[in-house]
């Protein structure tokens, strides 16, 4: 969910400034945004792949991820499980990152309209007009809260064909690897289908080094050769496997 916050105040110069302006105005409503604690929800799917993944995530983490909905409700685990790894945490609580800002188009100018963006991550099973009447309480009464984007949240179904397909190619592939269905903070084009009532999985047939999976959209983004080869070869398997079967 993609959201624009406009503040508007009476516009002038930077060598007069008024006591409230609309920089002023959006300041105040962002920092109420930032500040703000999502209140964690770790819904069925989460707690199925937190507890598959702890038996791979080290002694420190495999206990509070086998419980990870009693985990969260422990003081200081939620920041520290963000320390560790933010996408995992991203799967816990509803989030907003603060990701644009725009304001006057000279420096001694004080703006008539101060816009901010937020890039807005909801989980499943959230209601999208609750979302943003929350985000519009937080930022205020003299803060226009638009829509920019908004999909419908949803979870596909893991008892198709085509999920059994991809398990059984995994598990051929990688006999130690641990399949378990995930929640993605991103999105895809999945959601058109699954409007439509298609399941779809966002299946990514790729070996990314721990190293490597933090430069998504940062610099040096990249995968190995190996991996594209090996990914079309796995991709082409589950094709004629679902075709054919």
């Amino acid at each position: 969910m993609w959201l624009r916050l406009v503040a508007s105040g009476v516009p002038g110069h930077g060598s007069r400034p008024r006591a409230e302006s609309a920089v002023t105005k959006l300041l105040e409503g962002l920092d109420r945004i930032r500040a703000h604690e999502w209140e964690p929800r770790i819904l069925p799917v989460v707690d199925r792949y937190f507890r598959g993944i702890s038996v791979i995530r080290g002694e420190e983490w495999a206990e509070p991820l086998l419980d990870v909905a009693s985990s969260v409700r422990e003081p200081g685990f939620l920041a520290r499980l963000q320390a560790h790894d933010a996408t995992l945490a991203a799967l816990t609580r509803n989030t907003c990152s603060i990701t644009r800002l725009d304001g006057s188009g000279k420096i001694n100018v004080v703006p008539p309209t101060a816009t901010a963006e937020l890039d807005c991550r909801v989980l499943p099973d959230q209601d999208v007009g609750a979302f943003i009447a929350e985000i519009q309480r937080l930022a205020g009464d003299e803060i226009e809260v638009q829509t920019i984007m908004a999909f419908t949240p949803a979870i596909s179904p893991t008892d198709t064909h085509l999920y059994a397909t991809l398990e059984a190619i995994m598990r051929e592939r990688f006999t130690d690897a641990v399949v378990v269905p995930a929640v993605s903070s991103g999105f895809t084009d999945s959601h058109f289908l699954r409007d439509l009532g298609i399941a779809a999985y966002g299946y990514t047939p790729l070996l990314v080094p721990v190293q490597d999976q933090a430069g998504v959209h940062g610099n040096n983004e990249r995968i190995s050769i190996e991996n594209v080869r090996r990914g079309t070869e796995i991709m082409r398997q589950v094709l004629e496997r679902v075709a054919y079967d």
